[in-house]
C-alpha cells in the first residue's frame, strides 16, 4: 500500500521517463561488452564505448526509486532488506551458475575458478583491478558486469542510516554525506581501498535519491536536489585534481575513470531535471509499455549477458549469438521475475 500511495506521486509519464531509461541502459551496457569483445569499438563503434557511464544512470535511478519507494518504509530495516535481497540475490545466483556452466563449457574453468572470487562475489567485494587500484577481489569467473554490484549493495545497506538522520535533521545529513563521501575520495587517492571508493561513490547515489525528494516536494529542476548537487560538483573538482597529481594513464582507468563517472553524473542531473527532461519524458512516455517490458528484465539482462555473449565460446557464431540471445532473454525473465516470487516476503506494516 506504501508503495502505491508513493507511485501515486510520481506522474506515470515519469514512471514511464524512468523505465525508458533502465531499459535503455542494460541495453547499451550489453551492446558496449558485445561491441568491445568482437572489435567493433572503431568508427561508428565509438558510440559504444561508454558502459560505465550507462552504470552511472543506474545508479541515479537506483537511489531515485528507492528512496521513492521505501523513504516511509526502510526505517524497518528488517523488512528493508528483505526486499532487497529478493532483488539482487536470485538473479545474481543465476549468473554465477552461468558463468560456471560456461567456464566448463569453455575448458578454462579450473585455470579461472577462484574460491575468492566466488565468495568475493557473494559478499558483493567485488570490482575490477585492471582498472582501479585497491581492489579487494574481481568478479567470479570475469563476469565484469558485476562489479557495480559491490557498490549497490552498499549503498542498500547504509541507505536506513542515513535515512533516519536525514529525516530528523535534512540539512545536516545532505552536508554530512557529502562531506563524508569528499573524504571517502581522498582517502582512497591516499591509500586506495574498495570501502574508501564506495564512500565516494555514494553521493551520487545520494543525489539520485534527493531528486526524488525534490520532485515529491514539487521542485522540477535540478535546484530541488539542494546541497548534495553542490557536494557532487565538489566531488568532480577533487577528482579533477587528482589526475595530474597521479598521473593520467588513459580516459577508461584511474585516476580520469572516477573524474569521467562524477562529471557524467552531475552533467546528467543538471541536463535531465529541467524544462528539458520534463519534455523528454513526455515524448518517451509515448513507449511505456515497451519500455516497461525491458526494464522489468534489465537487471537479469545486466548480470547474464556477459557470460552469454561474450566469454562463452560456442557463440561467437551467427547462429550461436541467436541462441545465446534467446537464452539470455528467457534466463532474465525467470531470474528477474520469477525466482523472488519463491523467497520469502517482507511482513506488510
Amino acid at each position: 500500500m506504501v508503495m502505491m500511495e508513493i507511485r501515486k506521486k510520481l506522474s506515470p509519464r515519469l514512471i514511464a521517463s524512468l523505465d525508458f531509461a533502465r531499459a535503455i541502459s542494460a541495453c547499451y551496457v550489453v551492446l558496449h561488452h558485445v561491441a568491445n569483445s568482437h572489435g567493433w569499438s572503431h568508427g561508428l563503434g565509438l558510440a559504444f564505448r561508454f558502459g560505465q557511464e550507462a552504470v552511472l544512470v543506474f545508479f541515479l535511478l537506483s537511489g531515485f526509486v528507492i528512496f521513492a519507494n521505501e523513504r516511509t518504509r526502510a526505517i524497518h530495516p528488517r523488512g528493508y532488506y528483505l526486499r532487497r535481497f529478493r532483488r539482487i540475490y536470485p538473479a545474481l545466483i543465476v549468473s554465477l551458475l552461468v558463468s560456471t556452466l560456461v567456464a566448463v563449457t569453455n575448458g578454462n574453468f579450473q585455470e579461472q575458478f577462484r574460491w575468492h572470487g566466488l565468495f568475493g562475489t557473494l559478499l558483493s567485494l567485488q570490482d575490477l583491478s585492471h582498472l582501479k587500484p585497491g581492489v579487494i577481489v574481481n568478479p567470479y569467473l570475469g563476469n565484469e558486469p558485476l562489479w557495480s554490484l559491490s557498490y549497490e549493495v552498499a549503498f542498500y545497506l547504509a541507505f536506513p542510516f542515513v535515512l533516519r538522520f536525514w529525516l530528523l535533521h535534512p540539512s545536516w545529513a545532505n552536508h554530512a554525506v557529502g562531506t563524508a563521501c569528499c573524504a571517502g575520495y581522498m582517502i582512497y587517492v591516499m591509500v586506495p581501498n574498495h570501502w574508501a571508493l564506495v564512500t565516494a561513490y555514494f553521493l551520487v547515489w545520494w543525489c539520485g535519491a534527493m531528486a526524488a525528494e525534490g520532485y515529491q516536494r514539487g521542485g522540477r529542476d535540478f535546484r530541488s536536489i539542494g546541497s548534495p548537487l553542490y557536494w557532487l560538483l565538489f566531488l568532480c573538482g577533487i577528482a579533477g585534481a587528482s589526475v595530474p597529481l597521479l598521473g593520467y594513464r588513459g580516459l577508461g582507468f584511474y585516476p580520469f575513470l572516477l573524474f569521467r563517472h562524477f562529471i557524467f553524473s552531475g552533467f546528467l542531473l543538471l541536463l535531465l531535471f529541467n524544462t528539458f527532461g520534463a519534455n523528454l519524458a513526455q515524448i518517451l512516455s509515448r513507449f511505456a509499455k515497451p519500455a516497461g517490458a525491458v526494464a522489468s528484465i534489465s537487471y537479469g539482462l545486466y548480470v547474464l549477458h556477459f557470460p552469454l555473449l561474450v566469454t562463452c565460446h560456442w557463440a561467437q557464431s551467427e547462429l550461436g549469438t541467436a541462441a545465446a540471445l534467446v537464452m539470455l532473454l528467457l534466463l532474465a525473465y525467470l531470474s528477474d521475475r520469477q525466482l523472488s516470487q519463491f523467497l520469502p516476503r517482507a511482513p506488510i506494516r
